[in-house]
């Protein structure tokens, strides 16, 4: 106690701003709780179970900690505000010179923000845990692992269909699989009530568009051979479909069959920001006419078909025990064993699915739904159209729309004796389970922490949060509390007289112009607001005058953001009267060209203000009471 005296005393001889606000004693204990929330970030995902959810960032808000964060933070600025109150040297005539105001107001913001951004050293802690515990090296051998085994998950029905097989002479062929679109004359197959013709492809590039924005259909071409399109950044591509193609030879069998296999499990390429960047490693989401997807699948396609052709079930079984013992790690649930897993698979003749393996465990009362948490393509149960056999009629919703549509049973006669894709599914389900979600998600959010800049995307935030309480403080400890109070009720008031006086303006026949009327309308009274303590602050009365000032101290940054706001709403009025086609949004306006950092150039011109500023802060404390 006694060096914490004598440093005390020091302070108060040297340096009696630093000894007024606290700051250093402040700052240490900022220091240690930032440490603190450092160890608690870096051990909150040591289960690997806390990582298998579907965006793990998020637990911070979710988990409680940051009512932790709240109360302490709160809890420090109170404690802090009420030692710091207790001499005020300002209100109490001791000289400060305008560099002290200044230099006091700066400490204020730098206390405020060490004492409110506990997250950063959590989310700190956090990703240097993920970094280590899950090294890019190691995570890329799981990851390639992962994707090898995950063609003998059968999990789902739709992915070893025909219509997935890329592999060899598959990749730049299209495959159709509309019954009104088969060319009967010519070779197709048929799997139950699935039909399947594959064309190459020739492709047009356009790079006109519409008046409203959208490409232009390439000339002499029809929309019935359209086979996909693809939209780049300054283009679109159209595919059109060609020639049939008789890929026979490389077709083993119609049905289910692991040398169909082509989807990707997990793919770390995380180039997408925020929530696209959640799809991006989900393969239900990637549009499968993407070359580099393609290349991805034809390279899984490929793999699988090269382990098959071998026949070697030990090799088979290898893979997958290595797959359990990395799922093991990772914490995922499941019932696997590669022994008995392989036996399911191994099928040398034409390796047809025989086998299928659950995407969860359910309990014995619970009935087994394949398209559980949303996942709509798992759908085996298929729409009256293809079922109507004996019919020409087509079903949709319970009514008749095409009495000529083409039926399955011209291409599969024999239909109603074979069993549907989904009773094979169901009549073939075991009990294995493996919970394929989970791992999903654990790549996923392994990947997004560790590519996660934390602190730019959220640093602007907290900067406001301490700015505003920093400039409201200050104004306290400049004005005192009357002036303080008479302030808020003043500023309330214009409030509510803007939005009065803005719809008097709509309803008189302003609609239409209400965001250029408000906005001008806000920036004659703040201009006025901040002229008074600048030009005429002799002639008004002290308290009024403290008002003003007030109102300026915290609301010049809102000045700022709302002349830019005016810019960026006439810029965009320009583009409209140019760009009669709605695609005004390309426009290049003053927020669209600053972005983010307009944040930092409004924060920055607040503390300039807030220097200069100073100099009416002591003119006004000088006045007469």
């Amino acid at each position: 106690m006694q060096k914490i005296y004598k440093f005390n005393q020091y302070l108060l001889e040297k340096y009696p701003t630093v000894w007024n606000t606290k700051i250093v004693w402040m700052l240490l204990a900022s220091v240690v709780i930032h440490i603190l929330f450092f160890i608690i970030g870096y051990i909150s995902h040591a289960d690997p179970v806390s990582l298998q959810k579907f965006d793990v960032r998020d637990d911070y808000f979710e988990d409680g900690m940051i009512f932790i964060h709240l109360i302490i933070s709160v809890l420090m600025i109170v404690g802090w505000l009420i030692m710091m109150f207790k001499n005020n040297a300002f209100k109490n005539f001791y000289p400060s010179s305008k560099g002290k105001l200044f230099l006091q107001f700066l400490q204020y913001f730098v206390i405020v923000f060490a004492s409110t951004t506990f997250f950063f050293s959590y989310m700190a802690g956090f990703k240097m845990f993920i970094k280590n515990k899950y090294p890019d090296k190691q995570m890329a051998q799981n990851v390639e692992l992962i994707n090898k085994t995950y063609p003998f998950f059968s999990q789902e029905l739709e992915n070893y269909t025909l219509d997935n097989k890329t592999f060899p002479k598959f990749y730049n062929l299209f495959c159709e699989t509309d019954m009104e679109e088969i060319d009967r004359s010519k070779k197709y197959f048929v799997y139950y009530d699935r039909v399947y013709q594959y064309y190459t492809l020739y492709s047009k590039t356009v790079y006109q568009k519409n008046k409203y924005g959208d490409y232009l259909f390439p000339d002499n071409e029809s929309e019935h051979d359209l086979a996909y399109d693809e939209t780049k950044e300054n283009s679109k591509i159209y595919y059109f479909k060609k020639d049939v193609v008789d890929v026979s030879p490389y077709i083993k069998t119609t049905g289910l069959s692991y040398y169909n296999f082509s989807s990707v499990f997990y793919q770390n390429d995380l180039t997408e920001k925020g929530y696209l960047r959640r799809n991006h490693y989900n393969d239900d989401y990637i549009n499968s006419d993407k070359e580099s997807h393609k290349k991805d699948r034809f390279e899984v396609n490929r793999q699988t078909t090269e382990l098959l052709n071998k026949k070697n079930p030990a090799e088979i079984e290898k893979l997958m025990n290595h797959f359990i013992k990395i799922s093991k790690k990772f914490g995922i649930k499941n019932n696997l064993d590669a022994k008995e897993w392989a036996k399911m698979v191994y099928a040398p003749e034409n390796f047809e699915v025989r086998y299928f393996i659950k995407k969860y465990k359910n309990s014995i009362n619970e009935e087994y739904d394949p398209r559980r948490n949303g996942d709509d393509n798992n759908d085996y149960a298929y729409t009256e159209e293809a079922m109507t056999a004996d019919s020409a009629v087509a079903v949709v919703d319970g009514e008749v729309v095409n009495k000529d549509a083409v039926t399955i049973k011209e291409f599969n006669p024999d239909i109603n004796k074979q069993l549907s894709p989904d009773d094979y599914f169901r009549d073939n389900l075991t009990d294995y389970y493996y919970n394929t979600d989970d791992l999903r998600n654990f790549l996923g959010n392994v990947d997004i922490v560790k590519s996660t800049d934390f602190f730019s995307e959220n640093i602007h935030i907290y900067l406001w949060i301490a700015f505003f309480l920093s400039t409201f403080i200050f104004s306290f400890r400049i004005t005192g509390l009357k002036s303080l109070l008479f302030s808020v009720i003043s500023a309330g008031v214009l409030f509510l007289a803007v939005i009065l006086i803005t719809v008097l303006y709509s309803v008189s026949g302003g609609r239409g112009s209400e965001e250029f009327f408000v906005s001008y309308l806000v920036f004659f009274i703040g201009l006025f607001i901040l002229m008074i303590p600048v030009l005429m602050m002799k002639k008004v009365r002290k308290l009024i005058s403290s008002i003003f000032i007030n109102i300026s101290i915290n609301g010049f940054v809102l000045f700022i953001l709302l002349i830019v706001f005016i810019i960026n709403l006439h810029q965009e009025k320009y583009c409209r009267e140019i760009y009669s086609n709605g695609k005004y949004g390309d426009c290049e306006t003053l927020v669209k060209m600053l972005d983010l950092n307009l944040s930092y150039i409004i924060l920055i011109i607040g503390f300039v203000f807030m220097y200069l500023y100073t100099s009416v802060l002591q003119k006004w404390k000088a006045m007469p009471q």
